[in-house]
């Protein structure tokens, strides 16, 4: 647990991790021949309006691949395997075609792992969301498009992905089944993720002023996790211009935690030892059912559609904690019974009228019931009995509901482009916590001129307005323990922030980006330890707003091809970052430097050699210091045949330690943990009978951000 809580600080708390892409011309299909003179056609990155596309097809460089690892050099996408980001913004949410896929963080990490880069058409980042999107879509938006091959048969693939390494273990096979026959599409999905185990060893180090003592930790960690996914969509056509579907998403999990800490502490005349023994077995389970209605008012694309999801979420863990100190006679020992339960409904009806292929109108209304509840229960053990202590307890619920109206215009003119939108939300909350009511203005407009009759050249200017609510987890107030004197607790007060952001940005040969933005951010949500006023040597990992973020970037990005065999991807940030504790308190303004660096070497009988670096400086966010972050990932692929494809692939190459430090009034802590080396080797096999097709996707509205930890 301690290791996710850094790996949480480190990644997820981010305020600006860039990276990008770019491109190349053809080559032939089959890694088994060899490569041909690269000549650009087309270019690999076409800038809309108010998006970026991304052929995948073009590119060179996605051989062999899955849509995961094509997000690592997707242009503005930070991409690891827990998290996703567009210009350092979380929150993005992913559509596979027109089908919102609900899930996040490693979850949806490993489902896009499952689809080959062979598959898909294009790629296209939306860094700013329009009006049809939610306003807390302040991450953007990520469309993966699937090649269009609708025609009788059945289509899948199937594989097995395993790692190993002295720390860690874990193994994920999956199926992908597609059948489509007369005005039936049926497709499934299926994988599993199994973690046999997952250790780690943190060290800390804690000096607390107020109580004149110094405190000197370690912790040992150990994860266990089964995780299973599962899909079915059924799509029909009633019609030529009348389409319906269902789609049903289940995903059950759960994981056995195993902590065990050591703490030595000193003071004025004064030296004692601490040891815990902390176990947490968590259940979870999310099912969620999607309905779609598509109607075609024309032959131009003009379309009415409802869309609507609902989602239960239910998530149960129990927790057995054991303290005992060398200088106090008795220990400690209490377990609890947390439970947080969701239900989400969304419905949303759209409705796109196009009078020109391009101008259209599209003007809609959405409404989201959020219904949470939360609940933690403890007990203590006395005279080997457990008890009930009613004092630590905690109970509440509420409603959140949000309506919205929106409506956007999209159009061009020559080689001008232009898309513009405005959406409203009202919210309103009601619960024993949480009574709110509020009105908000959304607004968002991109322009963009081609400067040559191609588009490889272009200059583009977006602007836009967002909001972020809490998720779920963060507004939980149950306190949980995770090491000696380390806890992590919500915060039921956080406010929403909201961002105003604009950007300028360069398209160059259809290959090359060079991107500048400033955003200002109100009350930003940030992760952050606080001490404990009544117990000082006691840290919390919670969540705050603070007072504003100012943000300004430089961004640029490149492809070059070495020789015909051998490609190059390099992407640079530069970020100046000014934050704002309180409304009281001046700016603290600092700068880092990103760097992501990617070649590969096509060789002769489809064997395919990439090497990726990733790396940043020291960076802060709130009184959180995150040391300097490298990475090197080596990847070996091969094809054989036309049915099978293995890859090989080393994380953790460098072994290297990621440290952070807190400092606030009082006390600072530096913690270190080592990350070690794991192998990971994947086999897939592709099949299919009758001729190939493309799998009809059922579209989503949800807003998964909210599940977000």
């Amino acid at each position: 647990m301690r290791r996710q809580i850094i790996f949480t600080l480190m990644l997820s708390s981010c305020i600006s991790l860039v990276s990008a892409r770019e491109n190349k011309g053809n080559v032939t299909d089959t890694l088994g021949t060899r490569l041909q003179e690269l000549v650009v056609k087309a270019p690999l990155i076409r800038r809309e309006a108010d998006r970026i596309v991304v052929n995948v097809a073009a590119d060179p460089l996605s051989a062999n691949k899955n849509a995961r690892d094509l997000l690592k050099t997707a242009p503005g996408v930070w991409a690891t395997d827990d998290m996703l980001s567009i210009y350092g913004q979380s929150g993005v949410s992913v559509y596979i075609d027109d089908r919102k896929v609900n899930m996040s963080g490693s979850q949806l990490m490993k489902y896009l792992g499952t689809i080959r880069s062979a598959s898909i058409a294009t790629i296209e980042i939306i860094p700013q969301a329009g009006a049809e999107y939610s306003a807390d879509a302040a991450g953007g938006v990520i469309i993966i498009k699937l090649r269009r091959k609708r025609i009788e048969g059945l289509d899948g693939s199937a594989g097995l992905g395993v790692t190993a390494g002295e720390y860690k273990g874990w193994i994920n096979p999956f199926i992908n089944l597609g059948m489509h026959t007369g005005r039936w599409t049926v497709s499934f999905n299926g994988s599993l993720n199994g973690t046999p185990s997952d250790r780690y060893t943190s060290h800390e180090e804690t000096g607390n002023t107020a109580l004149s003592q110094e405190m000197r930790g370690s912790t040992h960690g150990d994860e266990k996790t089964l995780q299973e996914n599962i899909s079915l969509g059924i799509f029909y056509e009633l019609t030529e211009r009348d389409k319906t579907g269902l789609q049903f998403d289940y995903n059950p999990s759960q994981t056995n935690r195993h902590t065990i800490s050591s703490t030595e502490t000193s003071g004025q005349n004064f030296i004692g030892n601490t040891t815990g023994s902390y176990h947490n077995r968590e259940r979870f389970h999310n099912f969620n059912v999607a309905f779609n209605w598509l109607h075609d008012v024309d032959d131009k694309g003009s379309v009415l559609k409802l869309i609507s999801n609902y989602t239960y979420q239910k998530q149960r863990m129990d927790e057995v904690n054991l303290m005992s100190w060398s200088y106090l006679p008795e220990d400690s020992a209490y377990r609890t019974d947390n439970g947080n339960r969701y239900n989400v409904f969304t419905t949303d009806l759209s409705f796109l009228k196009v009078f020109h292929p391009n101008w259209n109108i599209n003007v809609g209304g959405k409404y989201t019931l959020n219904d949470v509840s939360n609940n933690s229960y403890h007990q203590l053990l006395e005279e080997d009995r457990w008890c009930a202590n009613p004092r630590f307890d905690y109970a509440t619920s509420y409603d959140e509901n949000i309506i919205a109206l929106y409506a956007s215009v999209n159009g061009g003119a020559g080689r001008w482009k232009f898309k513009a939108g405005l959406r409203g939300e009202y919210t309103l909350c009601r619960g024993e916590e949480a009574d709110y009511r509020r009105f908000d203005f959304f607004p968002n407009a991109n322009i963009s001129y081609s400067l040559t009759e191609r588009g490889d050249y272009s200059v583009s200017i977006g602007y836009g307005r967002n909001i972020r609510r809490p998720s779920f987890q963060s507004l939980n107030p149950v306190v949980r323990q995770v090491a000696d004197y380390t806890y992590t607790v919500g915060n039921i007060n956080l406010k929403p922030s909201f961002t105003d952001r604009i950007s300028v940005d360069f398209l160059l040969a259809g290959r090359y980006t060079v991107v500048t933005g400033y955003s200002i951010t109100d009350k930003p949500i940030r992760q952050m330890f606080v001490s404990n006023p009544d117990y000082p040597e006691r840290l919390y990992l919670t969540w705050d707003n603070e007072s504003k973020d100012r943000n300004f970037f430089i961004h640029g990005d490149g492809f070059i091809s070495l020789t015909e065999w051998w490609n190059m991807y390099t992407s640079v940030t530069y970020m100046v970052t000014s934050q704002k504790i309180s409304d009281t308190a001046s700016y603290d303004t600092f700068g880092y430097l990103q760097f992501i660096a990617s070649t590969g070497f096509f060789l002769p009988k489809g064997l395919n050699i990439s090497v990726s670096c990733f790396y940043n400086t020291r960076m802060k966010i709130g009184n959180i210091t995150i040391y300097p972050i490298l990475n090197i990932e080596p990847t070996i692929q091969k094809d054989f045949g036309k049915h099978w494809s293995v890859s090989v692939s080393a994380e953790d190459m460098l072994q290297r330690r990621s440290k952070i430090r807190t400092e606030s009034a009082g006390y600072k802590r530096f913690t270190s943990t080592k990350s070690h080396m794991a192998v990971r080797v994947g086999v897939t096999y592709k099949f299919n009978s009758g001729k190939a097709f493309r799998t009809t996707r059922i579209e989503k509205n949800m807003d998964n951000s909210r599940f977000s930890k």
